[in-house]
């Protein structure tokens, strides 16, 4: 199968120091704690999950897929970096790339990964073939597909696979602010439905959102058949930082061809 892989943008370069950018800015690497960003937990989770130190988990190998369904005014990859012009790279090629960059992690991120969602088992499927001890690590909007597919979400569930639910919103006025995009509930709290009945290994970040409105965010979410115990208790919130990309998030319209 064939990726639309979207280079490095005119904006994310302002970012990114030039040893991280691989392939003349085709991917990156990302060093999950550089610069003080001690939000994420995606290392101590994997850490929990896999046994080792959370620090062999914090250096991840990115490619960013062209397309998105939301359109979200803090965007570090800006729209030239999800709508811009890509790059085509077969599932080999890029598990040739990760291996050669030498991370743990390979992270398949956006925009949203998830459009292109059928096409996982198979990037999972190489990529453990030729390098059984990496890690797949991947998210999940909520938003992309009217439903997932219970049979792609079956296909996912490896030993070494990790994967993102990331929230933009706990209300429909927040989503609508963060995203520019309005929320379907109905497909949103299906497709999470969707993927806590699949049994793959997924944890919840919430971006941009007040604290405050957490509690009644899992109420809800309870009433919607989600299990609040299982999930609550990996989930973390990650505050909007001020990149230098995010001056150049409209200079391009969002969804160009």
């Amino acid at each position: 199968m064939v990726w639309k892989v979207m280079p490095m943008s005119k904006g994310q370069l302002l970012d990114i120091a030039p040893k991280d950018l691989l392939c003349e800015g085709t991917f990156r690497l990302c060093e999950t704690y550089k610069g003080g960003g001690g939000y994420d937990r995606f290392p101590y989770i994997a850490s929990r999950k896999l046994g080792g130190h959370p620090d062999a988990y914090s250096i991840q190998f990115i490619v960013q897929l062209k397309g998105c369904n939301l359109d979200c005014p803090y965007c570090y990859v800006t729209r030239a970096g999800i709508w811009g012009e890509h790059v085509n790279k077969t599932s080999n090629e890029l598990v040739d790339a990760f291996i050669e960059s030498g991370a743990q992690v390979f992270h398949l991120m956006g925009g949203a990964p998830a459009l292109q969602l059928q096409q996982w088992p198979e990037l999972i499927g190489i990529l453990f073939k030729k390098c059984p001890n990496a890690i797949f690590h991947s998210d999940f909007m909520l938003t992309e597909k009217t439903h997932y597919r219970s049979e792609n979400l079956r296909d996912l569930n490896g030993h070494r696979c990790l994967y993102a639910i990331n929230i933009k919103g706990l209300t429909q006025k927040a989503w609508l602010s963060n995203t520019r995009k309005p929320l379907d509930e109905a497909v949103f709290w299906a497709n999470w439905l969707a993927i806590q009945k699949s049994g793959v290994s997924a944890y919840v970040t919430f971006t941009g959102v007040l604290r405050s409105d957490l509690d009644t965010f899992w109420q809800k979410a309870e009433k919607n058949s989600i299990d609040v115990n299982l999930w609550a208790k990996e989930s973390f919130v990650i505050d909007l930082i001020e990149y230098e990309a995010v001056k150049h998030v409209d200079d391009i319209a969002w969804g160009t061809k």
